[in-house]
């Protein structure tokens, strides 16, 4: 399964527009996460998003930016093939000076997939079997920059994630 996350957006939907267009280049994409500030963002990618994948599961979490979203929960978790992951914008665990409390978060639901935004910075890491993954800002349309953070499940639940780079 193939698993695409957002963060940071700020309103930007032409660039996230473009994001979700460039990832769904080989293979759909079957669950899209959306981390925080500029949730509502994502209204412009979900037609995009199902036409392609009828069936594509759809997680956004409130960030603290998001004002007004009160209806957007802090934390998702999701299941992919036996994998439990979750979600979340990661101001309230304080992700801008530790990961301690985010990977803490994880641990606690037996989360093998931490997807988190806030500091706009990219970030992929493995710490105690757990991958850390910021998808950075949706920033500008440059070669280098991350786009979006990309995770494949196989059936046995094996994981391969990566951060995937705006194309030239």
């Amino acid at each position: 399964m193939k698993i695409v996350a957002f963060s940071d957006s700020h309103g930007n939907r032409d660039l996230l527009r473009e994001a979700a267009e460039m990832a769904l280049r080989g293979a759909p994409i079957d669950i899209c996460v959306h981390c925080g500030d500029g949730a509502r963002d994502m209204d412009a990618i979900e037609p995009i998003l199902r036409a392609a994948n009828p069936n594509v599961r759809l997680y956004v979490v409130r960030g603290n930016c998001d004002i007004g979203a009160f209806f957007l929960p802090v934390l998702e978790i999701f299941d992919v093939n036996g994998v439990r992951m979750i979600a979340t914008h990661g101001h309230a665990l304080e992700v801008k000076t530790h990961y301690g409390a985010l990977l803490n978060a994880a641990e606690s639901r037996e989360a093998k997939v931490a997807f988190f935004g806030h500091t706009h910075r990219p970030l992929l890491e493995a710490i105690h079997g757990v991958y850390l993954i910021n998808p950075g800002a949706l920033r500008q349309r440059l070669p280098g920059n991350i786009a979006y953070a990309q995770v494949m499940v196989d059936a046995q639940g094996n994981i391969r994630a990566d951060l995937m780079p705006w194309l030239a």
